[in-house]
C-alpha cells in the first residue's frame, strides 16, 4: 500500500491554530508531513505524493469522530501546507494518485466527500501491521494537474469525519501515498505520530531526508507538542 500528501502558504500562530481547533477538544490531532529536507528546495524531497494532512480522534471512551483533513482554508506553502507532487517538470505525466487509510479502530463509515478535487474515503479490505488487522481506506484525486519543474500542487480541500469509539486510548493509523510520474509509481508509508517511513516499492527512496523546520513554529517530530492554552497535543510525523 502507498500514499499522499498536502500544501500551503500562510502559516497561523501556534495560539491561532489552537484556538480554531478547540472545538475538537477532548480530541487529539495530529498533522502527518511526508518526508522533507531542512534547509533545501523541491529537488531535496524524495519523489512522490508529499505534504500535510490533519488527523484528530476522541481522547477517551466518548461519540466524537475521527477527522481526516486537508486543511483548505490555508493557502499553498511548500513544506508547510498543502499537497504537491516532488520532483516533476513542466512536461511531467502525473497519474494515479491516490491515499490509502489503515485504520484500528475502524470507524463505522465516513463522510461523504466534499471536496472538489478528492473521491469518497472508501473501504478497500483490511491489512495486518505489528498492532493487529487494520480496516484499510482509499481515496483518489480527480481534480486537476498542472505539472510544474520541481512541484506540482495539487488541491487540498479533502475532508472526512468518522463515527468512532477508541476506548481511551489513540488509534493506531497508517498512510499510504501513491502518484505515477512518467510511468513510474512512487508510494511510502507512514506511522501517524511517527516518523516511521516505508517505501513501498524499488522506485520509492529507501530513506527518510531529515524532517523540516516548519514557519510558525511547527516542526515535523514524532514527540508530541502541547498548543498553547487548549490542551490538545499535536505530533508532527
Amino acid at each position: 500500500m502507498g500514499d499522499i500528501s498536502c500544501a500551503e502558504n500562510q502559516l497561523p500562530s501556534r495560539r491561532a491554530v489552537a484556538s480554531a481547533a478547540a472545538w475538537v477538544v477532548p480530541t487529539i490531532a495530529l498533522a502527518v508531513a511526508a518526508p522533507a529536507q531542512a534547509s533545501s528546495g523541491p529537488a531535496q524531497q524524495p519523489p512522490g505524493l508529499n505534504g500535510w494532512i490533519q488527523f484528530s480522534w476522541p481522547e477517551r471512551n466518548d461519540s466524537r469522530n475521527y477527522v481526516v483533513d486537508g486543511r483548505a482554508g490555508e493557502s499553498h506553502q511548500y513544506g508547510a501546507y498543502g499537497l504537491w507532487v516532488t520532483n516533476t517538470t513542466s512536461s511531467s505525466v502525473i497519474e494515479d494518485i491516490r491515499i490509502v487509510l489503515h485504520y484500528l479502530p475502524a470507524p463505522s463509515s465516513w463522510s461523504p466527500s466534499s471536496s472538489s478535487a478528492w473521491s469518497n474515503l472508501s473501504p478497500i479490505g483490511t491489512h495486518t501491521f505489528p498492532e493487529g488487522t487494520h480496516q484499510s481506506y482509499q481515496m483518489t484525486y480527480t481534480g486537476p494537474v498542472t505539472p510544474a519543474d520541481g512541484v506540482t500542487n495539487l488541491v487540498n480541500d479533502l475532508r472526512f469525519t468518522g463515527a468512532a469509539r477508541v476506548g481511551g486510548s489513540a488509534p493506531s493509523i497508517y498512510i499510504d501515498r501513491y502518484v505515477t510520474v512518467d510511468g513510474v509509481e512512487l508510494a511510502f508509508r507512514r506511522r501517524v505520530g511517527t516518523n516511521i517511513y516505508t517505501p513501498l516499492n524499488t522506485n520509492t527512496p529507501p530513506n527518510m531526508p531529515n524532517t523540516p523546520t516548519v514557519p510558525g513554529g511547527r516542526r515535523s517530530s514524532s514527540a508530541a507538542e502541547e498548543f498553547e492554552a487548549v490542551g490538545e497535543n499535536a505530533a508532527l510525523g
